[in-house]
């Protein structure tokens, strides 16, 4: 994290114990203080060593958390730092990776996706053009820096970067959480001027697309510098709780937040409403925490004790349909915390039609 963003970061709420774990994520998580039962430690058969999961019995799921810090980077580069990590394979065929971006890096081609996708920046710069038409060379330029989120529709053109454009590489190289909702070498197309000339060529791994012209509406996509341009907004129903909407768009079926729960927050020893224990029947959730940490207690199943995990900076969580799971009960957080949240009405991508996102199902009372 920069400096500057530290500074703007705690100017926001977060204290110097939960910035501390920040800097320091990269350090074996502390053992959780709870007594009572525990998540699985070790790996079921086909797991990853990185994974840990709740138990499940049938209808419902297991919650599955993986510590990202120690998934391997994958790519022709990955000794250069360049190359990805795949937290999450998506059930759509899509995938979550986090992508590392070497200093100096540029880019892609100007090209577009026939699917959605968002994205997070946990760390450092990368650069789009984010053209509105394809015959554009330069369109509004949008250096990416740690914490701006993108929610990117399909057919939004962007990148222009690559190979022509120096002054848009990288300046420091970059960790993005990138959520590519379909098969990325099926549905991504150039119009880069270089490639129209050769419609059996592709563009930096990607076709060129002859009948660009055919498309009827270029999409643009909603970009939130959530650090510098959107401020906290406390939940006053819930002290020491604050969010952020990113999104929320009931037409796709997809939902973004960012929650923030700050430092020793126990609830105030009232009964809570947030972070009541729940699954969805059939939305799926992703969350990925930012900075800090966090308590939570998974279940088998409603009738059965709860399971404690704990989860520090950089962590994944994966809560599939059926997959019960709720903040832990005592203090949830010493140091402060704060994640991304996304939810999808039902699978892991944009609903074609009109798909609100479901009410959850509280366990108990």
């Amino acid at each position: 994290m920069a400096a500057d963003g530290r500074r703007r970061f705690l100017a926001q709420g977060l204290t110097l114990t939960g910035a501390v774990a920040a800097a320091l994520h990269t350090q074996p998580a502390a053992p959780s203080k709870f007594d009572g039962l525990t998540a699985q430690t070790a790996p079921p058969s086909g797991a990853a060593a990185y994974e840990t999961r709740s138990t499940a019995s049938e209808p419902h799921a297991p919650v599955i958390v993986k510590d990202t810090t120690k998934i391997p980077i994958e790519g022709p580069r990955a000794h250069l730092g360049w190359g990805n990590k795949i937290v999450f394979k998506a059930p759509d065929g899509g995938a979550l990776r986090m992508m590392h971006v070497a200093p100096g890096a540029g880019g892609a081609k100007v090209h577009y996706h026939t699917f959605h996708e968002w994205a997070y920046n946990i760390a450092g710069d990368f650069t789009n053009n984010e053209s509105t038409h394809p015959d554009q060379w330069s369109g509004p330029l949008q250096r990416f820096v740690e914490g701006n989120f993108l929610s990117r529709p399909p057919y939004s053109l962007h990148g222009g970067e690559g190979g022509r454009q120096k002054f848009m590489a990288s300046q420091v190289g970059a960790q993005i959480l990138i959520m590519e909702e379909a098969n990325v070498g099926g549905g991504t197309f150039t119009v880069d001027v270089d490639n129209r000339d050769q419609p059996s060529s592709t563009g930096g791994g990607m076709k060129f697309d002859p009948n660009y012209k055919k498309v009827l509406h270029w999409a643009t996509p909603r970009i939130i510098h959530t650090i510098d341009l959107m401020p906290w907004q406390p939940v006053p129903e819930t002290p020491g709780l604050n969010i952020k909407h990113l999104v929320d768009d009931p037409s796709h079926g997809f939902r973004a937040t960012m929650w923030y729960l700050e430092a020793g927050w126990d609830g105030g020893g009232k009964p809570r409403q947030f972070g009541r224990p729940f699954y969805y029947k059939q939305a799926y959730q992703l969350s990925f925490i930012i900075a800090g940490d966090m308590n939570i207690q998974a279940y088998s199943n409603p009738t059965q004790r709860a399971e404690k995990m704990s989860l520090r900076t950089h962590y994944f969580v994966d809560r599939a349909p059926m997959a019960a799971f709720g903040l832990a009960d005592g203090v949830v957080t010493e140091g402060g915390v704060v994640w991304l949240e996304v939810t999808y009405a039902k699978g892991t991508k944009w609903s074609d039609a009109p798909t609100p996102i479901e009410e959850p199902t509280y366990i108990g009372t």
